[in-house]
């Protein structure tokens, strides 16, 4: 009979010994690590405060530039001002939808809509060009690019990718 405590013995097999069960660890899935990182909450299907904000303010802006495209239809010279509310009204009111749908739809950010709220200064639409720049700075936040490359199944940037502690 041989001593198991002795150094040559280290790391052989000893009969009473149970196999290495090795930890269990759950299947990679870059893209809900890279989210949840970047983003710093838990639930994945949680809209960040800010998703929200921007879907409120497209939906008023959806109303606001329709009221707006009214007056301007009502006065005839100012009939190609009101079609251009009428597009900037529509198209807020449908990303709005899209937006704030339950269950999400993959949906990327609009900057073009931003940019078009922005130019319907021209109407004299205050709210939509404070509504446009506003939705510009949310879309440039961390939290908010983390969103919407989880719900399009996209990668983030490399710059902005936290890799797991360990």
């Amino acid at each position: 009979m041989s001593d198991p405590h002795r150094p040559e013995h280290y790391g052989g097999y000893q009969p009473d010994q149970q196999p290495y069960q090795p930890p269990y660890q759950s299947p990679y899935q870059p893209y809900q690590i890279q989210y949840q990182q970047a983003s710093g909450y838990q639930a994945a299907d949680t809209k960040p405060s800010e998703v929200l904000i921007i879907g409120i303010m497209a939906i008023a802006d959806a109303v606001i530039s329709g009221l707006s495209s009214l007056f301007w239809i009502i006065t005839i010279c100012g009939i190609p001002f009101g079609i251009y509310s009428i597009v900037v009204a529509v198209m807020a009111g449908m990303y709005a939808y899209k937006l704030l749908s339950n269950p999400p739809q993959p949906v990327q950010p609009n900057k073009t809509l931003a940019i078009l709220q922005i130019v319907n200064i021209i109407t004299g639409n205050v709210f939509s060009l404070i509504f446009g720049i506003v939705s510009l700075v949310l879309y440039n936040q961390p939290k908010v690019q983390a969103y919407f490359a989880y719900r399009n199944g996209q990668p983030l940037p490399p710059h902005q990718y936290q890799p797991p502690p360990f």
